[in-house]
């Protein structure tokens, strides 16, 4: 069959459906000439599956179809598909079939029209299933079999040598053959699919080599297995221009890459498989296997307007442009790749960042202490003035501390950044700043290497170099009267050298509402009594659990060096943050061994504007909420408050880290954190101005203390 353009498949739509349906002699409905499965019965009364009210009941509630629960015709196919780009596809669309029997969804056909991603159609059309999932946790839900709770991929109307087929894909993590769906798997994806698929044949199509490879030794499969796309060199999913310079990986080199942070929105990056998703923002993708027109990868470049295009061994032809500033593009029959100036590749990221976002000159001449109920919070100018002398994260708690109960308080007080413009206008190290080595101050080389368009544009020399910075940052002498300064003052506001304290990052680029940073910085526990023992023996004397000493000088540094990991530096690049006007303040406040719970808690729906209830997650211990180990998720639960009193408790999903059936937040816990942070809500003094459209709700971090009392560590606002 000679096949259109892949771009002018849409248009030929009909012409390939009036040939299936000629070719099978029925004219009323595409069939490609598979069995079309006559034994079953979709005419109703008969039929042994019954239609779950989950898609009529998202539909209620959004005011548009978000899915079927089966595909009874060749109308309700088109209706849930697109029209594919891809060489070999006509029309493509998403499943989800549950995998355990307590799913959270029954077995659902997308409309993609209106959700091209599934993250996006399980917290918008089921929000109180999935609020506040996060896209690492939809993945751990669909990808890894160790905590999989539904299969998941895609299903097409695909064309092959011999015509046209329907077949479907199985996801799973391409970068971890441990996922590599098995036999039984895809046996289960296609039982369901097939029940549902009533009016013809579904085969299934490998997505990856580690698949194809896998299959090769299944035996009695209920399903066809049909291969495609072997023989096609090159195809773009998104025809586009990007400029950056062309990062070549393998795909585990890839992953260990996104972990590090070592390629941002400066960076086109050639793989030799499609990962499963690229989060961060990048200047252009180029992959050495298929994806298609509904993946992660491609759903993304879309939404940013840059280039997305598979190239057969990318690695090879494009090998001798590794790490050169290029201006690629995908074209729609090729690509062209050629060098590019840094004032071009400047002026295409400025294009695609948003508007710059502005922090206030750090106070570089303020040496107090103060507690929390010591800083002046009463009017806007004083708050502001305080974010650029001790930082966001401490002047936002202590505006907070001021306004409510003081039970719900930890101790603590406030370091000013001019301390650390004091170690970064001090400190020295010896490197390079274009005229041979030398011995530079950490200020004289962050201002070097701003004013450097190579620093500024080259991700990867900018990545090596900020990690050299950091360790020698870490080695730098602390001022010992600093070091005595902040002993005596720990001893005064906690009464002991052998409590444990936290030094909190409190930078002025953090916790406000035109950029969280959250996440960005590093905190640490800090011994006093480890600094004055004159020795680096450890246990620490204020945790013996701890093998390592936990000195003070040591804790500074960690935090201020963390001002300048990579990550930090992309996100505030993407944002237009000033690095030269960025600093970092302390908050020095209780650590307390053996929690029983932390929690983050919002005031509001945080994916639901229109949603009032407060949405928390909380784990149990000292076990992260946010940052969590693989496969350890969270308690979550969506709570109605009236008036501080909490009327309902939607508990969505269970701790993974406790007992089934035992909760990390019992009702009365649930009910003291609610009302304080219904108090917050109403008292906490919101400055800035709220775009239109928007709203602003309270992003707060809380933990149960040993003693089981409620404390709320951390406040910042939500933009929704």
């Amino acid at each position: 069959m000679l096949l259109p353009h892949p771009r002018l498949l849409p248009l030929a739509l009909p012409l390939l459906l009036a040939c299936a349906d000629e070719k099978s002699g029925d004219p009323g409905g595409i069939d490609p000439g598979l069995d079309t499965s006559p034994d079953v019965d979709d005419t109703g009364d008969d039929d042994p599956i019954v239609d779950e009210p989950d898609c009529a009941e998202a539909e209620a509630r959004l005011g548009y179809p978000a899915c079927e629960p089966r595909i009874p015709d060749a109308e309700t196919f088109e209706a849930v598909t697109l029209p594919a780009g891809t060489v070999d596809q006509i029309r493509v669309g998403k499943y989800l079939v549950p995998a355990v029997a307590d799913a959270r969804v029954p077995p659902v056909f997308l409309y993609v029209n209106a959700f091209p991603l599934h993250y996006e159609f399980l917290t918008t059309a089921f929000p109180d299933e999935f609020t506040g999932l996060t896209v690492a946790e939809y993945e751990a839900l669909v990808l890894n079999p160790g905590t999989r709770e539904f299969y998941g991929g895609t299903f097409s109307l695909y064309l092959s040598s011999d015509g046209p087929f329907y077949g479907f894909t199985v996801w799973d993590n391409p970068a971890d053959t441990s996922t590599t769906v098995t036999q039984a798997d895809v046996t289960a994806a296609y039982t369901t699919l097939q029940e549902r698929f009533n009016f013809d044949t579904l085969a299934w199509v490998p997505y990856s080599a580690a698949q194809a490879a896998a299959a090769e030794t299944w035996v009695g499969t209920p399903f066809d297995i049909i291969g495609v796309g072997s023989d096609i060199e090159y195809e773009a999913y998104n025809p586009a221009v990007g400029y950056g310079s062309l990062r070549l990986y393998d795909l585990a080199d890839f992953t260990d890459a996104s972990l590090a942070g070592e390629f941002s929105y400066q960076d086109i990056v050639v793989i030799d498989m499609a990962p499963s998703d690229i989060e961060r923002v990048v200047s252009g993708i180029v992959t050495g296997t298929r994806q298609g027109d509904l993946s992660h990868l491609n759903v993304r470049s879309l939404a940013r307007g840059t280039p997305n295009c598979f190239v057969k061994e990318p690695l090879t032809k494009l090998a001798d442009w590794a790490d050169k500033l290029v201006r690629f593009e995908c074209g729609e029959e090729s690509y062209t790749i050629e060098e590019a100036t840094p004032e071009e590749a400047t002026a295409f990221w400025d294009a695609l960042r948003p508007d710059p976002v502005v922090v206030c000159d750090p106070d570089a001449v303020t040496r107090t202490f103060p507690g929390l109920f010591e800083l002046p919070t009463d009017s806007p100018t004083q708050r502001a003035n305080n974010v650029c002398t001790y930082g966001s994260k401490g002047s936002n708690l202590a505006a907070l501390y001021q306004r409510i109960d003081p039970v719900y308080q930890l101790d603590g007080f406030l370091l000013p950044m001019s301390y650390y413009l004091d170690f970064v206008n001090t400190g020295t190290w010896t490197v390079d700043l274009g005229s041979g080595e030398g011995t530079y101050t950490f200020q004289e080389t962050l201002d070097a290497w701003i004013a450097d368009p190579e620093f500024q544009t080259d991700g990867g020399l900018r990545s090596s170099r900020l990690l050299a910075l950091q360790s020698a940052m870490h080695a730098a002498p602390v001022d010992d009267a600093l070091i005595a300064a902040l002993g005596d003052r720990i001893l005064e506001v906690f009464g002991s050298d052998t409590v444990m304290v936290r030094l909190r990052s409190s930078s002025n680029a953090e916790d406000s509402l035109g950029f969280s940073g959250a996440g960005l910085y590093d905190s640490s526990s800090v011994c006093l009594a480890d600094e004055l023992d004159g020795d680096s023996v450890g246990p620490s004397r204020c945790d013996p659990d701890k093998d390592d000493e936990r000195t003070i000088r040591d804790g500074i540094r960690e935090t201020w060096a963390s001002l300048w990991n990579n990550r930090a530096w992309e996100e505030r690049a993407w944002y237009g943050v000033d690095p030269s006007k960025v600093a970092m303040g302390i908050l020095v406040n209780t650590r307390s061994n053996d929690e029983q719970a932390n929690a983050v808690a919002f005031s509001g729906n945080p994916t639901d504007i229109s949603d009032g209830r407060y949405l928390i997650n909380a784990q149990e211990g000292e076990l992260e909420v946010v940052s969590a180990d693989p496969g350890v998720t969270p308690e979550r639960l969506l709570v109605t408050v009236v008036d501080g009193e909490v009327t309902d408790v939607d508990r969505l999903s269970e701790s993974s880290e406790v007992p089934a059936g035992e909760v990390v937040l019992d009702e009365v816990e649930l009910a003291e954190l609610a009302a304080v942070l219904f108090e917050a809500s109403l008292v906490f003094p919101q400055d800035d101005t709220v775009p239109e459209g928007h709203d602003v709700i309270w992003d707060t971090e809380w933990k149960v203390d040993t003693d089981g009392q409620v404390k709320i560590k951390q406040i910042r606002p939500y933009l929704r």
